[in-house]
């Protein structure tokens, strides 16, 4: 899938038996154009989130969104006003179970994606 001309980078744990990858643009555009128009860290649909928690500060540090529901995505707000073009850093930490259902999966990551308008 291509963002803006960049390619979505693909992640994975470490962890050899670990079948639930996760994917997250490097950026998107909140524009209302339908098309780019959400940021959200996806984790492949066969694995079942057991817990999850997204969170996006801005480039002082601020928490400007926070999530515990996997689909739910950022539209580039905070207090209902748009935020300024930039870099905005996640940070990612789940529990999933992998699909045979024999284990889970811990992930705790961090990434940055730029907002462009």
């Amino acid at each position: 899938m291509m963002v803006f001309g960049l390619s979505m980078e693909a992640q994975t744990n470490p962890n050899e038996n670990n079948d639930c990858g996760f994917f997250h643009p490097n950026a998107f555009s909140p524009n209302r154009d339908n098309t780019n128009d959400e940021f959200r860290v996806i984790v492949q649909n066969n694995c079942d989130p057991i817990s999850y928690h997204l969170r996006i500060f801005d480039r002082y540090g601020r928490l400007v969104f926070e999530s515990i529901d996997p689909n739910e995505s950022w539209n580039g707000e905070y207090n209902a006003r748009q935020v300024k073009e930039g870099v905005y850093l996640w940070q990612l930490q789940a529990v999933y179970t992998v699909p045979s259902g024999s284990e889970s999966v811990r992930l705790d990551e961090k990434g940055s994606v730029m907002l462009m308008r």
